[in-house]
């Protein structure tokens, strides 16, 4: 008897790594419940860069080694597999040679820091999955067989925990969520928008912001703005699918301040506007990449381009937690309908099945 064809994980992190945890090993779960035979393999290749030597030789011996659990008729899955220029070698010359079916996955527009690693797996995948349209975009010209899911999320652990305005206190939370050193420059254009804020805002707010991880000039840049409430919580268990929701649910704002210039921005999405709409948390946005895909601005959060925008959008919603009720109820809707696992990963297994069937 054949056995079932396999799906085979390469993961450019491990479980803790959000991308990683969000478009590999939440999938792979959800289509081994769908019956699908599913196998995730280590280490990462994030981990072999950051081993030294001569540890990092036992990893990628360890790679080799899971090679010779892929069959003919099985699917190798690369999720932002490209860190690493030892595992890049091995899996194109064993692509090559054995002519593996593979499904490539990426969700940054990682091609502007590795170019030809990013655009002959690219080429040599048999379908390229991209998280927005602009990355698409770029994949055309490499592959014909392109498919855009968004980061989803499963949305049943954030309705747990909704947004209730009804119970709007008198100091109002405006939060942010995310990884505070590596968003230094976005977050700069928050403290520009407090700086204005503060000394007009309709109604008391604090900001909240998670993520901080100790650092300094995290603390700096909003300790620094005269009047401004605001309290850090440095980190989270990130493993926990209720830790971030338990927190967003006391947020009345939730903001993702973000640069647009450059190439990596122009092709970016954020997934902590998912997580804040999942709540039903009213949503003030940048626009920038896939962003006004996701937001209709006005309709189910507000989208600002400059300083100004920001401060007025904000002030609308603080001056009226109805405003801020509605946008919120008609976010969670739209991740209901186009950015839940239940709608997602049905659009992995088209494209599996589609893979599996060529010929």
């Amino acid at each position: 008897m054949m056995k079932p064809m396999t799906v085979h994980f390469f993961t450019f992190g491990d479980a803790r790594w959000g991308s990683s945890r969000q478009r590999a090993f939440k999938i792979a779960d959800e289509l081994r419940a769908r019956g699908y035979a599913i196998a995730l393999h280590t280490p990462p290749v994030l981990f072999i860069s950051t081993t030294p030597w001569p540890a990092k030789g036992r990893l990628i011996w360890q790679t080799v080694r899971s090679l010779s659990s892929i069959r003919k008729g099985d699917i190798v899955f690369l999720q932002r597999a490209i860190a690493n220029k030892y595992f890049f070698a091995i899996m194109a010359v064993y692509l090559a040679l054995f002519r593996r079916r593979m499904i490539f996955d990426i969700d940054d527009p990682i091609w502007t820091h590795s170019f030809l690693k990013t655009a002959l797996f690219a080429k040599m995948a048999d379908a390229v999955i991209t998280c927005t349209h602009t990355q698409a975009e770029w994949a055309r010209r490499y592959n014909k067989n392109v498919h855009i899911i968004h980061i989803g999320l499963e949305l049943p652990s954030y309705e747990k925990f909704t947004k209730r305005y009804a119970d709007t206190p008198a100091v109002q939370t405006i939060g942010w969520v995310g990884t505070g050193p590596e968003h230094l420059r976005n977050l700069e254009v928050l403290a520009g928008v407090f700086k204005k804020l503060v000394p007009k805002a309709p109604a008391p707010f604090a900001f909240v912001l998670i993520g901080a991880l100790k650092n300094q000039s995290v603390y700096d840049l909003f300790a620094a703005i005269p009047g401004l409430t605001v309290r850090f919580i440095d980190s989270l268990d990130w493993t926990d699918p209720e830790s971030v929701p338990r927190e967003l649910q006391k947020f009345d704002i939730g903001v993702v301040p973000h640069r647009s210039e450059g190439e990596w921005n122009k092709n970016k999405t954020s997934f902590k506007v998912l997580e804040y709409m999942a709540c039903g948390v009213a949503v003030v946005s940048s626009e920038f990449g896939e962003l006004p895909y996701v937001i209709e601005d006005g309709v189910n959060g507000f989208l600002a381009r400059t300083e100004d925008e920001w401060v007025e959008k904000l002030s609308r919603l603080l001056s009226d937690t109805a405003l801020s009720a509605r946008l919120g109820r008609a976010g969670q809707a739209r991740v209901r309908e186009a950015y839940s696992y239940d709608v997602l990963v049905p659009m992995y297994e088209s494209v599996i099945k589609s893979v599996a069937s060529a010929r």
